[in-house]
């Protein structure tokens, strides 16, 4: 009787915290209902600060077939993304998926169900790039979204699926966060997750000696603040055997390869799993 009373405080406890962090995403979504409010998403990416969350329904798409090595059902992004009655178009930016985890069974049920997709997603994140063509209301205007979350939708409007994008991770980062103690070029490692496999201790990623080569490597080309978030594919003895980045806006590719070098030395717990590493920069 005590433990399912515990059980029950900690999934209660959960719930609680799962709310308040959809919460939060959701009190700071902008939702884009027409043509103008498009507009002037655009013509605010192009303003300095804090980059604003947009939403947008997607009413119309296509599944892409099933992911059998990723265990992901892709969404159709060959075309572009029409919106608004067909007024914008969503062209995720450098063509990153649009994709939902589920095994075969539930893919299946999320085909029957999927009835549209509502995409979150940022202008001007990664600072470079146009965000926009803008066109007159007869014309159709082309937003390249650097996407932060995708939902699934069924015809009740209820949200069957959902997948977050490491850009929303990083722009929900507490502000104090962002800030790095010390002076010159520095780094730290301020979240660490295993995306697939085993849960395991990070401690290895954590240490004092790993941060000061980070710093070292952005020593080389420093501008400012910076963010950069690695995937790591580790073997069952813990060796990196794959590490590319999900998200960078180092300086240059001499840095990143820098970066993922000290990364992928890392001595991980033995297990196959990919890590994400989350990186910030200042100077």
């Amino acid at each position: 009787m005590l433990l399912a009373s515990a059980r029950r405080g900690v999934l209660a406890l959960l719930v609680c915290w799962v709310a308040l962090g959809a919460s939060r995403a959701a009190a700071d979504e902008h939702v884009l209902e027409d043509l103008s409010s498009v507009h002037e998403a655009c013509r605010r990416s192009e303003e300095p600060g804090r980059r604003v969350l947009h939403v947008l329904e997607v009413p119309s798409f296509r599944f892409d077939g099933y992911d059998r090595d990723g265990g992901r059902l892709l969404v159709d992004t060959r075309r572009n993304l029409r919106a608004l009655r067909g007024a914008v178009e969503v062209l995720p930016k450098d063509l990153e998926d649009v994709a939902f985890v589920a095994s075969p069974e539930r893919a299946r049920e999320l085909r029957r169900r999927g009835r549209a997709l509502r995409l979150g997603f940022f202008l001007g994140f990664d600072g470079e790039g146009q965000p926009c063509v803008v066109r007159a209301a007869v014309g159709v205007t082309l937003v390249r979204a650097e996407l932060a979350f995708a939902e699934l939708v069924d015809a009740d409007g209820r949200v069957v699926a959902r997948e977050d994008m490491d850009r929303l991770r990083a722009w929900l980062d507490d502000e104090e966060q962002d800030t790095l103690p010390g002076a010159g070029p520095r780094a730290a490692i301020v979240a660490v997750a295993v995306e697939r496999g085993a849960a395991a201790a990070d401690d290895a990623l954590r240490t004092r000696a790993i941060t000061q080569a980070l710093g070292v490597c952005y020593a080389r080309e420093p501008r400012g603040d910076a963010l950069a978030v690695a995937r790591l594919r580790t073997d069952v003895s813990g060796r990196t055997i794959e590490k590319t980045f999900s998200l960078s806006d180092l300086a240059s590719d001499a840095v990143g390869e820098c970066v993922l070098g000290a990364l992928g030395a890392v001595s991980l717990p033995p297990g196959e799993r990919v890590w994400r590493v989350q990186v910030r920069f200042a100077d």
